[in-house]
């Protein structure tokens, strides 16, 4: 991965104080875990040192891997994440208007650009490689990581090179309801992300201005299937352009495979573009999962390897949950949650990888399991997002989601109530994919060269020019997998048929196939989710690691309504339980410690 901080005075006659610089050095370190040898670093600084721009990198030197940063004409440019095509960067540094071009460029990206006027820093339309953004005592700061913002911005407000982190506990609400950030703030005082396909302006002597740029807007729906046909072709273009960074690497791309829908199109996309890939997929022997992915790599030519997985006697073990959350508010900085596995550090591995991750987005976001889509269906929708839980959070907390939760309903009904509907599509990009997301994707980044092509700009614009409704039928999708790999028409899907074709085929004809393409029976019975369906014992250490929770998590909850909600085992609520360990973890400052030496724990299968 490659990590950036951008920093800019507030006025010309000011300069960047030296403990601040130190701050944002040693601030690496807490924001990443990766150990501080394994950093490539570089920094550019004016020679009035008013404008500076740091780098961290901790990948191989040399192609496909770019270098931190790049300098041309007094301007410096860096970019996480990865770019579309190999002259990008250079058009970015160019550019007159940075935002602009960027909305042209493919990849999963954001970038930083800076130069003795200030700094500019955007995000692309998934805002899945994020842009946080801080103001504090005459500076102004941009960071791919949000502490990597807040420390040295706290450094400049207290004088200390290593400040303790403030935290914005009101903005905690939303993760507790949904272990996500359902708006642009962060736990930290001070720190915002930048909205998807973002421009964050910051020129000494000018106010700092933050700029969304436009979203595509979706056209009518297909009249007949050739209208479909030229309907979905810039897509396909798009995807194809999107695997095709994959043949930058000397070694096939490892693809997370499985037997759902979204893995099988980057599959096959890449089958048509001529990328080489090897399936990777795991499981319990015999689970539909495993069996489709197999065949979905034996239609398309290709290996497929298989890990198993393993039950004892009946149970999992598995790590202690004190350490799941530890590792998960390092690396994920406190946006998500310890319910969620993400890989911890490892030495850095070239191998490219990828997954079907993020295939929502042309899948129609909240609409893929959203059926009712009347007015009232979609409020209801909408105060989930926002005010779930409500007899569980303080007043407080609760008037603070209701004010989000009456935007977009007005939101919804300025639209009218056709155009409306995408407006779950939109609220699962900004904040499922666009804050959720980022933390498992930097996660990979910082241990692989790891691709996400439903995340690439332009294929999420496309995506969006197709209307939501018809998206939701899934039958775009489908439409892109037999043009790309004939050869996985008739093979069957995991959880069930494509959405437009759940109850017959769309022609007399396609029946035989239809008939193939039925979900096979699973061979046993599926492996349980240790997370959600824990025992007494498991309840117990969890419930007494929340209730010993730093007064703070408290000012966002109903005590007594908590120790209920705790006590029930089987949980009704098992997301919410891993939220609030995560947050106890967050809050206690236990995460800023090394990660504590417990037991594995033994959780058996119910009943």
């Amino acid at each position: 991965m490659r990590a950036y901080l951008a920093i800019a005075v507030t006025d010309r006659t000011e300069r960047i104080p030296s403990h601040v610089l130190d701050a944002a050095r040693a601030a690496i370190t807490v924001a990443v875990p990766v150990p501080r040898e394994r950093w490539r670093i570089a920094e550019w600084r004016t020679p009035d040192a008013a404008v500076a721009l740091l780098a961290w990198s901790n990948e191989p030197e040399g192609e496909p891997f770019p270098e931190p940063l790049l300098a041309s004409d007094g301007r410096v440019l860096g970019h996480c994440g990865y770019l579309g095509g190999p002259d990008d960067a250079t058009r970015l540094l160019a550019a007159a208007d940075m935002g602009a071009r960027a909305d042209g460029v493919g990849g999963c990206f954001s970038a930083f650009r800076a130069d003795p006027g200030g700094f500019v820093a955007v995000t692309s339309i998934t805002r899945t490689c994020p842009v946080y953004h801080a103001e504090a005592a005459g500076l102004r700061f941009a960071a791919s990581r949000a502490l990597l913002a807040h420390l040295p911005a706290r450094a400049a407000l207290t004088g200390s090179v290593h400040p303790e982190p403030a935290y914005d506990v009101m903005a905690l609400q939303a993760m507790v309801r949904h272990s996500f950030f359902a708006s642009d703030e962060t736990p930290f005082e001070g720190v915002s992300a930048l909205p998807n396909a973002g421009t964050l302006t910051a020129r000494i002597g000018s106010l700092a201005m933050v700029r969304e740029r436009g979203l595509p807007e979706a056209g009518p729906a297909p009249r007949g299937r050739r209208e479909a046909a030229e309907r979905i072709a810039p897509l396909a273009e798009a995807m194809m352009a999107a695997v095709r960074p994959f043949a930058r690497h000397d070694r096939p791309v490892r693809l997370a495979l499985s037997g759902g829908r979204d893995s099988r199109l980057i599959a096959a996309a890449c089958h048509a573009a001529g990328v080489p890939f090897l399936g990777a997929t795991h499981g319990l022997d015999g689970d539909p999962d495993v069996v489709i992915a197999q065949r979905v790599a034996a239609a398309l030519g290709v290996e497929c390897e298989v890990t198993l997985d393993r039950e004892e006697h009946g149970a999992v073990i598995t790590r202690h949950p004190v350490r799941r959350a530890h590792g998960i508010v390092r690396m994920c900085e406190g946006m998500n949650s310890a319910y969620e596995g993400v890989n911890r550090w490892a030495a850095f591995d070239p191998e490219p990888r990828s997954s079907g991750s993020g295939g929502e987005r042309l899948r129609g976001g909240f609409l893929t399991n959203q059926a009712d889509l009347s007015p009232d269906g979609v409020r209801r929708r909408l105060k989930t997002v926002f005010l779930a839980q409500e007899d569980l959070l303080s007043p407080e907390a609760n008037a603070i989601a209701r004010k989000r939760y009456e935007y977009w309903c007005a939101r919804y009904e300025d639209a009218g109530e056709e155009e409306g509907v995408e407006i779950l599509d939109r609220l699962h990009m900004f904040y499922k994919t666009g804050r959720w997301l980022a933390g498992p994707h930097t996660a990979a980044l910082m241990n692989w060269a790891y691709y996400h092509p439903f995340l690439d700009n332009r294929v999420v614009r496309a995506a969006l020019a197709l209307p939501a409704r018809w998206r939701m039928s899934e039958e775009p999708a489908a439409m892109l997998v037999r043009m790309f790999a004939p050869a996985l028409r008739d093979v069957p899907l995991q959880g069930g048929r494509w959405r437009y074709e759940l109850s017959r085929p769309g022609r007399v004809r396609e029946w035989p196939g239809w008939m193939r393409r039925a979900t096979p029976k699973a061979h046993r019975a599926p492996a349980f989710n240790w997370r959600r369906s824990y025992d007494e014992a498991t309840a117990d250490l969890l419930r007494d690691r929340i209730m010993a929770a730093p007064p703070d998590l408290f000012a966002l909850l109903d005590e007594e309504r908590l120790k209920k909600r705790l006590a029930e085992v089987p949980p009704s609520r098992p997301h919410q339980t891993w939220s609030l360990l995560t947050l106890t973890t967050l809050l206690s400052g236990a995460w800023r410690e090394p990660e504590p030496v417990l037991p594995e724990i033994t959780v058996p299968r119910p009943g």
